[in-house]
């Protein structure tokens, strides 16, 4: 978090030089598609490996999502095509293609003689909060290309990863009979909070229209869950449960995500500020 220390002072510095012309505040949504790169779109993994069950160093497995978010601009009077930008985003993942059939090929190999299973893959969450500047230049009368570079702080959330089944028809060899037999494993990630950085650019059409590309970096976490299960059997009537719980720190988690997206944004306000004479 030392690094926002730099970008605060210099935005201070800005915000404190003496003006008269009016500076202008935009406001604005956008929302595109998220593309994982890295490791941390890397699902390779050996048949054994669980993808979040177990670990994976530096590896999530991370597909294709989705992302929105809401930005505010200050256009600086005395610069011309310079912003201090604040933006709020929501960033989110699934996993990817190989982790889904990988999960798939699981079910079928080991669920499929269940009475009834379900499996929830867990989803990748990413709430950036990031402040900085944008400037802009005009390539044409209505189209201008601009570069913006942030700094801020990442939420991070994973989804819990959940299986669940149930066998009725379930023999014991030890026992006269069949017998009923239910699993339940869940884990549960924690979340985190790390150092976010943003470099991007794009199309600026009439000031307004804006299709942006930029790379997100969302710091580097330690992938941190607890695992719960539960086994319960059914024996003529005759209930015994067992339950664990395990709680795993394994290695660092680092996002890194490219989002393409389009906005829109409005005017809303001319702000005029006034500097006194000492």
């Amino acid at each position: 978090m030392k690094h926002l220390f730099p970008l605060l002072l210099a935005m201070a510095i800005l915000f404190s030089l003496p003006r008269t012309a009016p500076a202008q505040v935009y406001a604005g949504l956008h929302g595109g598609i998220t593309l994982p790169q890295g490791f941390y779109a890397d699902s390779r993994m050996s048949d054994h490996e669980w993808m979040f069950a177990q670990g994976h160093q530096l590896k999530a497995g991370a597909g294709r999502g989705w992302t929105a978010g809401l930005e505010v601009a200050y256009a600086l009077p005395f610069v011309k095509g310079l912003e201090v930008l604040f933006c709020a985003d929501f960033m989110q993942s699934g996993m990817n293609k190989d982790v889904q059939e990988y999960y798939d090929k699981y079910q079928s190999r080991h669920l499929s003689q269940c009475t009834a299973y379900e499996m929830k893959l867990p989803r990748l969450r990413h709430i950036p909060l990031m402040a900085g500047v944008q400037y802009s230049f005009p390539l044409t009368t209505t189209v201008s290309l601009y570069g913006q570079a942030l700094a801020g702080v990442n939420l991070r959330y994973i989804t819990p990863w959940i299986l669940a089944y149930a066998d009725e028809n379930w023999t014991d060899p030890s026992a006269d009979g069949s017998l009923k037999y239910n699993n339940m494993k869940t884990c549960t990630y924690a979340s985190a909070a790390t150092l976010a950085l943003r470099l991007g650019g794009g199309f600026m059409v009439k000031n307004t229209v804006t299709l942006g590309f930029n790379i997100n970096l969302l710091g580097a976490s330690p992938l941190v869950w607890d695992e719960q299960e539960t086994v319960r059997y059914n024996i003529y009537g005759n209930i015994k449960e067992l339950n664990n719980s395990t709680r795993v720190e394994y290695y660092d988690i680092r996002p890194v995500i490219v989002t393409i997206s389009l906005g829109y944004r409005l005017k809303v306000a001319n702000a005029q500020r006034h500097v006194q004479d000492w």
